[in-house]
């Protein structure tokens, strides 16, 4: 369904992204995680041909016939939301202040030549499908009069009115409370056609994935099942993840990554985790490749 390979993503001469390969198959839901920095973001604006005016994209991204990348505007705009749809991190600087909420999930059918009565009538489905109580009257609200919850899952029934074959959520839970993001999870993992989950949570991208993706410095490292992943990871930079997300008695010091990301350009070069890895060595100072057949890595020191 969805084939991107050699995904490269530039602001003037600065690589932000380097050739990222990656598929997703009808149905499946893959995650996408990393620290801040790591490139992950960029990955699914240049799916959507939302970057950044200076900042551009190269290399291929095919979802069924149609190329995301490198087309001009009219027909991206074509294919955003019909046939892959992005959910935002911050529905209150996505969501329009000054229009009722029924009229912006009208908004995005009636854009793609659905008739707008016909859209005023699917808007409402669409919130009753998303879970939100008093559909009618949540129609009739602004984004300010409802909770950070009830705007999440107006977003995503946005997301979802042109029936996309696949989408992408990018840190839809950061800003809600535990009990609420439960909620939001499971109403993602039960709507989405199929998923690209952006996070930095390991657990959430856990609960809701079956295979995932480790970005960092703008490449991916490890790829595989989650749970091979998590239980045996191969790189060093996930192993350092997944130390640092672990439970530790009381009185015992906190695992951590040594050092910080380092700033877009400033990554070493070969392996760019290497200045903060402790297995680094001279052979480091050459880029390893990508390997392996289900569970891949790129790493010259993988863990056992």
């Amino acid at each position: 369904m969805l084939k991107v390979e050699g995904l490269t993503v530039r602001a003037g001469s600065l690589e932000l992204v380097h050739e990222v390969s990656f598929a997703i198959g009808p149905g499946e839901r893959v995650g996408l995680i990393g620290e801040s920095g790591s490139g992950k973001s960029l990955t699914a604006l240049s799916l959507m041909g939302l970057l950044p005016e200076g900042v551009t994209a190269s290399g291929t991204a095919t979802m069924g016939a149609n190329d995301l990348v490198g087309v001009p505007e009219s027909r991206l705009k074509r294919l955003r939301g019909q046939e892959v749809s992005m959910v935002f991190q911050e529905p209150m600087t996505a969501l329009n202040p000054l229009m009722r909420i029924g009229a912006q999930v009208a908004e995005v059918m009636t854009l793609h030549g659905t008739p707008r009565a016909q859209a005023r009538e699917k808007a409402l489905d669409l919130l009753e499908r998303v879970r939100l109580p008093e559909p009618a009257q949540i129609a009739r609200a602004y984004p300010h009069q409802l909770s950070g919850g009830q705007r999440q899952r107006v977003m995503l029934a946005i997301a979802l009115a042109n029936g996309p074959s696949l989408l992408i959520c990018d840190e839809p839970t950061t800003a809600l409370d535990v009990t609420v993001q439960k909620q939001m999870l499971e109403l993602i993992a039960e709507v989405a056609p199929a998923l690209l989950f952006i996070t930095h949570d390991l657990a959430v991208v856990a609960s809701v994935c079956e295979r995932v993706l480790v970005m960092y410095g703008g490449r991916v490292v490890e790829s595989g099942p989650i749970r091979e992943v998590f239980t045996r990871p191969r790189h060093r930079y996930t192993e350092g993840l997944l130390a640092a997300s672990r439970l530790t008695p009381r009185g015992t010091r906190l695992p951590t990554i040594k050092g910080s990301v380092p700033p877009a350009g400033q990554f070493p070069g070969g392996c760019v985790f290497r200045n903060r890895c402790p297995h680094a060595t001279p052979e480091c100072e050459t880029v390893p490749a990508l390997t392996g057949d289900g569970h891949a890595h790129a790493c010259w020191h993988p863990a056992d």
